[in-house]
């Protein structure tokens, strides 16, 4: 059995800001590789150009160095409404899975993930396509002048369905890497045998690397027609980072010591909300300055 936990730790603005940053830094930092795997599987490149970086850099000497980023931005922008819509998505299918007990079967958490990775796949996927569209273009001879005008022109040009062409392939590939990396995820603590709020850095890493790893496989036979060459490393950017800013935010809410540190802060009850806390220390730190007025 697997148990759904949700750090109550951290409100739930804080929970979507540590995503957002983790997978915009992550999407930036491997958008090159994106970029490359986009080209060579729509065969837009011309030449001979073998392997990403014969790819990036036919890209950077045709187009200059900020060609290596088309898309990047309308991708980091969808990082919010897709994490947003998984999550939700998730949590609900989970509430509708567990037991009495706040317990999941393995089987119900792949449901769970597979069905959640399928609605923010649906939801989000016009913005998928304009990403590939931007990275197909030639940024000195653009289709396409930005996020709005490329869905505005796709829209009036080819129709409302050109924005889902594609979408039942990328689906299908979804629902096995969305059902795999969340699993895997959900039982790192079985595999460390220690608490995940416990994992360094490194293994925070090498943990998600290896989940990256692992369901790109499953999900390689549906991947023709967006494969995600990028997904090793970034997926271990993105919950490194995610894990680094929840430390950040939970020193800032007084549960632990320091945001480089697993030691908690001693006396405070960890199974209180942020708001429950703050208002337990307002209610000490009034009394303390009451018992400090001078008594006549």
């Amino acid at each position: 059995m697997a148990t759904w936990r949700r750090d109550s730790r951290l409100t739930g603005s804080q929970r979507l800001l540590c995503a957002g940053l983790a997978g915009a830094l992550s999407l930036s930092l491997t958008a090159p590789l994106e970029l490359a795997a986009v080209l060579a599987q729509v065969g837009a490149m011309r030449g001979h150009a073998r392997g990403p970086w014969a790819t990036g850099l036919q890209v950077w000497r045709a187009e200059g160095p900020r060609a290596l980023w088309k898309g990047n931005g309308v991708a980091c922008l969808r990082l919010f409404p897709c994490s947003a819509v998984q999550l939700a998505a998730y949590r609900k299918f989970v509430i509708l899975f567990t037991d009495d007990l706040g317990r999941i079967s393995q089987w119900s958490s792949i449901m769970a993930g597979s069905l959640a990775g399928m609605v923010s796949t649906i939801v989000t996927y016009p913005t998928d396509l304009i990403k590939t569209r931007l990275i197909v273009q030639n940024m000195l001879e653009p289709s396409y002048k930005g996020i709005l005008h490329a869905l505005a022109t796709i829209y009036q040009q080819e129709g409302f369905l050109a924005l889902y062409r594609g979408v039942s392939l990328t689906v299908l590939g979804a629902l096995p890497f969305s059902a795999g990396s969340l699993l895997v995820y959900m039982n790192l603590e079985k595999i460390w045998n220690g608490p995940r709020d416990r994992f360094s850095l490194l293994q925070n890493f090498a943990n998600v690397c290896l989940a990256a790893a692992v369901t790109q496989t499953l999900s390689f036979p549906f991947d023709t027609v967006k494969r995600k060459m990028q997904i090793v490393p970034y997926f271990g950017v993105m919950f490194s980072t995610f894990e680094f800013c929840k430390r950040i935010c939970l020193y800032q809410n007084g549960y632990i010591v320091s945001p480089l540190s697993y030691k908690l802060t001693p006396g405070v009850d960890q199974s209180l909300k942020p708001q429950e806390l703050r208002e337990l220390k307002k209610f000490f730190k009034t009394r303390t300055l009451k018992s400090k007025k001078p008594t006549l």
